[in-house]
């Protein structure tokens, strides 16, 4: 374990060895109150339903219940978790310049080599669509939106697995879900490509008569995993080791099993 979170983690194991002796969320918080003693900065998306999202003045979600228990697996506390909101466009800018330890906020897992290390996977998702309830009908399939304006959220890699899906789309890039959502509902998208499993959670928080997830689409594999510093292979490996003990110990499961009824999902493992 390497850097300021090894050093950290260091001092959070002595400090317990010691003491042993869209649309419905808010905007999250600009700046937090510090907590006393070391603490973790975890990155988490703050408007994906289900997965993550700022709400009544806390994080809640999948991947905020994973983020709390390696934080714990890594000997923090709940109150010295410091959860600090990242988009796919900023989130690997903020774990580079060190105003995050890690970042568990639906980040693809390469299938190359990579600069930063990676813990994981811990979930696993397709492609699909979003659409107005009126274009249910019509978008049936990618084949339908050649020509067609489709929002995508920097960053988040959709535009890639669009075009080579469908060349002839049209993305139009924003830099969050809601403001995707935005331009689907006042006609200046067609549909809403992304991960299927925050567009499951988007479709249900926002209600059958205001977008509908295209069933049946599916398409591109897209696997998460916990972002870490550069160089931080011990830590990648503590990491490893806690969700390994998050599954076998029956959390996992649970945390799933919330996931899927919360957002109508039912791919994953």
């Amino acid at each position: 374990m390497t850097g300021r979170l090894g050093r950290r983690v260091g001092a959070a194991l002595l400090s317990v060895a010691m003491s042993a002796g869209l649309v419905g969320c808010g905007e999250a918080p600009g700046t937090f109150v510090q907590p006393e003693g070391p603490t973790i900065a975890i990155g988490v998306a703050a408007d994906e339903p289900g997965l993550a999202r700022w709400h009544g003045g806390a994080y809640e979600g999948f991947e905020v219940d994973v983020a709390r228990y390696i934080a714990k697996k890594l000997g923090y506390a709940n109150k010295q978790i410091v959860f600090k909101q990242v988009l796919p466009s900023n989130r690997l800018d903020l774990l580079d310049d060190g105003t995050v330890d890690m970042v568990v906020a639906s980040m693809p897992m390469p299938q190359t080599s990579s600069s930063i290390a990676y813990a994981g996977p811990y979930l696993q998702t397709s492609q699909g669509l979003l659409v107005r309830p009126d274009d249910a009908g019509t978008i049936t399939s990618t084949a339908a939106l050649a020509g067609r304006d489709v929002c995508v959220v920097a960053g988040s890699g959709a535009r890639e697995s669009l075009l080579a899906v469908q060349s002839k789309a049209l993305p139009r890039e924003r830099d969050t879900y809601p403001q995707c959502v935005t331009d689907l509902m006042i006609g200046t998208a067609d549909a809403i490509a992304g991960d299927d499993v925050i567009l499951s959670g988007l479709a249900r928080s926002q209600g059958a008569d205001i977008t509908v997830r295209v069933e049946g689409v599916s398409y591109g594999r897209t696997r998460y995993a916990v972002a870490l510093p550069s160089g931080a292979g011990t830590l990648a490996q503590n990491v490893d080791a806690a969700l390994k003990d998050m599954r076998e110990d029956g959390t996992y499961a649970d945390l799933l099993r919330r996931l899927r009824s919360e957002t109508g999902w039912s791919e994953g493992r």
